[in-house]
């Protein structure tokens, strides 16, 4: 028994068993290529198994996808991309220290995706390649200036509601007194004129304006510090106590800041992405099974 495998790729293509001396041979499919990508700087090879493979985010990648990021492989060996090896330890170190693992429970993060822990390795040194190129490539040339950023601010202004955060009281009907003469109390509760024992005020919790139903409108005039009259319900007596009022305002540029760059460079980033994809879909020669 023997088995022929292909060198110099990543992946074993075929597995052949020949049994015996006949003078027959079984051919049994290991694996099949999908997708041959050659060029001067090397040629890289997809098969069916890394369609079929989860990636280690967890996704499934077409095979356009699996040629696109075997090209960016191939261009970072002509941009002289370094493999780092230290920075894939670093990083799996990191992992383990977060999520308090074991190397056998890290290793088994690996297997539960289909890779050894050698195959992951080599999936994260990819991945981290694959993110330099296209930090070289397309992010370093996505700088928005503040003048674009002011302009797009000055048309697009956010207004942030008001925010209220509120304790809620609520006191059960009594059995030893009228339900009027229960609100009367309550009511010279809630105006500070005297005290109750045994009242329990809710955590602080805070609501957005548009979160506050009409019937609860009165919550927008309270003052800091002021309770509201009690208002009856199912059961007994609701009160609320305002702790805390922001008020409507209009979001300031630093805060839109970050949001607003994201916004103008995603069209670019597109175009970017777009355009390198072209390329480098353009120079090398691709080969589909």
């Amino acid at each position: 028994m023997w088995k022929l495998v292909r060198e110099g790729m990543k992946n074993s293509i075929f597995l052949l068993f020949f049994i015996g001396f006949s003078a027959q041979a079984e051919l049994i499919l290991f694996d099949q290529i999908e997708a041959v990508i050659a060029d001067v700087e090397g040629t890289e090879v997809v098969t069916k198994s890394d369609i079929e493979r989860p990636s280690l985010g967890g996704g499934f990648r077409t095979k356009e996808d699996l040629v696109f990021e075997r090209l960016i492989l191939i261009d970072a060996k002509k941009h002289k991309v370094p493999q780092d090896d230290e920075a894939v330890d670093a990083y799996l170190a990191q992992i383990q220290r977060e999520h308090n693992l074991s190397p056998e429970e890290l290793e088994s993060i690996f297997t539960s995706s289909g890779y050894t822990i050698e195959e992951g390795r080599q999936q994260l040194q990819m991945m981290q390649t694959v993110n330099t190129m296209l930090d070289v490539k397309i992010r370093s040339n996505l700088i928005v200036p503040r003048k674009d950023v002011e302009a797009y601010y000055d048309e697009h202004s956010e207004i942030i509601e008001a925010t209220y955060t509120l304790e809620r009281l609520f006191v059960p009907f009594s059995k030893k007194m009228s339900k009027k003469e229960q609100y009367d109390i309550l009511c010279r509760y809630a105006n500070n004129e005297i005290k109750v024992k045994g009242v329990e005020w809710s955590e602080p919790f805070v609501v957005n304006h548009s979160e506050i139903s009409e019937e609860k409108s009165f919550i927008y005039v309270l003052e800091v510090g002021q309770i509201s009259l009690p208002q009856k319900m199912r059961g007994g007596f609701e009160l609320f106590k305002l702790i805390a009022k922001t008020p409507e305002h209009k979001k300031t540029l630093e805060e839109s800041y970050r949001e607003i760059t994201d916004i103008l460079r995603r069209p670019k980033y597109e175009e970017l992405m777009r355009n390198y994809r072209d390329a480098l879909f353009q120079k090398a020669s691709i080969v589909y099974f």
